[in-house]
């Protein structure tokens, strides 16, 4: 139990670092200062989270991934979009 819980935290607050950015972009409309580089390693990093989350039958890894991923998609499109 306690183990999910610092599971959920840490992924929570990983996420949430990340949120601002992508706000940022939607709202300037533009993602001119990010790295490509820095988001698709992002996306690969977090897909590999998402599959060790699986390999170890962890629950909060593969929530709390699948719902970063997302954010980081996000910012992708926002890059690619503006």
């Amino acid at each position: 139990m306690l183990n999910d819980i610092i599971g959920y935290l840490g992924g929570i607050f990983t996420t949430i670092s990340f949120l601002p950015q992508v706000i940022k972009s939607y709202r300037t409309k533009s993602a001119n200062d990010l790295s490509s580089g820095m988001i698709f390693a992002t996306l690969i990093g977090t897909a590999f989270w998402i599959i060790y989350g699986f390999l170890i039958n962890s629950v909060p890894i593969i929530i709390m991934n699948v719902i970063f991923e997302i954010i980081v998609l996000f910012q992708l499109f926002f890059k690619i979009k503006y």
